[in-house]
């Protein structure tokens, strides 16, 4: 009270008294709902969401608002946006890989001749995209990524030479008048759908069965993340499989069986040493740095044909001194099981668009992960007083199963 007196004192000193009043009132003010005739006014009859649209949902109700709904925009510096390097990896990969498969397949086609048509490729790019560009920062940084591409690629063709999983399709896109529909929300509130694209499939067939692995490109830092997934974030990859799962025998054949998603981490990692190494234990010291991030299917004949050379050196599992297989892996049914929250997470996610709550609700890992670190609404919402802040920890495996199993046995 005291201190309150101070600054009235203050406030009138300064000629300002009636704008601090008008301070101290809105201090106080509370976030409404938006109504559901201004619901359907910002995002129409029919919700089209993209795999980014539902992770920010997950994130903060507030952020989802402010950019999906009222289409706010940040303030940006006029710079060369670094975005457009790790877009230039993602083209160049998507159309070697393409060529290579219509030249016979990785199993066919030399290291040399991949890196070959690679550079192919990155001539292309940079004729195309950066040739107007003149500036000693950009070609320093261009040159840079050129240098990584090509370890890139090389990693991208030791796997694939000696992989039975073959790419059978790229940039595969669900949104109404591709090859694959959207997918939809059924039983929510409203109509919604959920569009985009995955960067490639691979396939195995295995005399019965059509296994299949979705495979997402990643130039920054990307994990399978149990307690993410179990909050409803990073479940791009999990929708597009189970959408494949259902619809997508037309396109990669009949009995269609989930193996797994991947995430290839499009850049090459870094290794450090105590001395210096020969070039065979650098090697092998940049392979164990290499490794895919995901989820794949408990099946040893899956892994084997992922990756025939033994124990697996590049997935996100081994085999224990038992021969089992541990790590990020699924049965068949906890697969199924997974199915089923995600779809439930989804439906749920729709629940909360469509009844206008956009209380700021930020998502917390501690330092790996802070919702607000980088938010360009702080300003908006007041993100220091957030009373509704999620604050989570590191979920393991065996919680993650246990947890969504009585989620799904909840939800009927």
């Amino acid at each position: 009270c005291l201190a309150s007196v101070k600054d009235s004192q203050t406030a009138d000193a300064l000629g300002i008294r009636e704008t601090y009043q008008q301070i101290l009132d809105r201090s106080s003010y509370t976030l409404g709902k938006v109504k559901p005739d201004n619901v359907q006014k910002l995002y129409g009859k029919k919700l089209r969401l993209s795999a980014s649209q539902v992770d920010k949902q997950a994130e903060c109700k507030m952020h989802y608002f402010l950019r999906y709904g009222l289409r706010a925009k940040e303030r940006k510096e006029a710079t060369v946006d670094p975005a457009e390097f790790g877009t230039y990896v993602h083209a160049v990969l998507e159309d070697t890989a393409r060529e290579v498969m219509t030249r016979g397949g990785f199993h066919n086609v030399s290291l040399e001749e991949t890196m070959n048509i690679a550079k192919g490729f990155s001539d292309a790019y940079a004729k195309e995209r950066f040739s107007q560009l003149d500036s000693q920062r950009v070609s320093y940084l261009f040159e840079r990524n050129v240098q990584e591409l090509s370890a890139i690629v090389e990693e991208l063709w030791q796997e694939l030479s000696v992989s039975q999983f073959l790419p059978a399709d790229f940039e595969l896109a669900f949104g109404d008048g591709e090859k694959m529909s959207a997918i939809c929300v059924p039983d929510a509130e409203m109509e919604a759908q959920l569009r985009g694209f995955v960067d490639r499939v691979d396939v195995w067939n295995n005399g019965y069965s059509n296994y299949f692995r979705v495979v997402d490109y990643k130039t920054g830092r990307k994990d399978f993340d149990y307690c993410d997934v179990f909050n409803g974030l990073g479940l791009q990859m999990l929708l597009y499989l189970f959408a494949l799962e259902q619809e997508g025998e037309e396109v990669f054949g009949e009995n269609l069986v989930p193996a797994g998603v991947q995430y290839f981490a499009a850049r090459s990692p870094f290794v450090t040493a105590s001395g210096k190494l020969t070039d065979e234990q650098a090697a092998a010291e940049h392979g164990k740095t290499w490794k895919r991030k995901g989820l794949i299917l408990a099946d040893d004949a899956v892994v084997n044909a992922m990756e025939p050379e033994g124990s697996p050196k590049r997935l996100s599992c081994k085999v224990d001194k038992n021969g089992v297989l541990t790590g990020d892996v699924a049965q068949r049914e906890q697969l199924k099981l997974l199915k089923k929250y995600v779809f439930k997470v989804r439906r749920n996610m729709v629940h909360n668009i469509a009844s206008g709550d956009v209380t700021p609700d930020p998502y917390t890992r501690g330092s790996a992960h802070n919702a607000c670190s980088f938010c360009p609404y702080k300003s908006v919402c007041h993100f220091a007083t957030v009373e509704g802040r999620r604050n989570y920890k590191t979920m393991s495996a065996q919680r993650f199963w246990d947890e969504i199993s009585k989620e799904v046995e909840s939800d009927g």
